[in-house]
């Protein structure tokens, strides 16, 4: 019975608050909520407005949809699959010749420092 006695009271509280609100107060509601608001700093923040400029000489861009895919003929697979099986071969290639070059530079390396060595002993001898 309580229940039932304050759920009246709140709804006839809200029908009456909806009576009492007129025009006059809606505006006056718009105009405070599109008041400049003020920041942080104390000063007034004015929303500027904006303007878009659209140019009536440019043209609207037409869009134009992509083809449906086709199926691929068996001369089409055979050709992308030699394009990649000449892309794999030639990477492979680049690693094995950089394996080389490497391998060479390495005995280039020894040699030197061999050289160098026996030029040191040959100095180191004569004094």
């Amino acid at each position: 019975m309580k229940a039932l006695l304050l759920l009246s009271l709140l709804v006839s509280g809200a029908i009456h608050a909806q009576e009492n609100i007129s025009d006059d107060d809606i505006a006056l509601a718009n105009e405070v909520i599109n008041t400049p608001a003020m920041n942080i700093e104390g000063t007034y923040k004015v929303p500027e407005p904006t303007v878009i400029d659209i140019p009536p000489s440019l043209p609207t861009p037409v869009v134009v949809p992509a083809p449906a895919p086709k199926k691929l003929t068996m001369s089409d697979k055979l050709r992308l699959r030699r394009a990649r099986l000449e892309e794999r071969n030639r990477i492979m290639m680049e690693k094995k010749l950089e394996k080389i070059r490497f391998q060479q530079e390495l005995m280039l390396a020894k040699q030197l420092e061999s050289q160098l060595n026996k030029t040191f002993k040959a100095i180191d001898s004569i004094e």
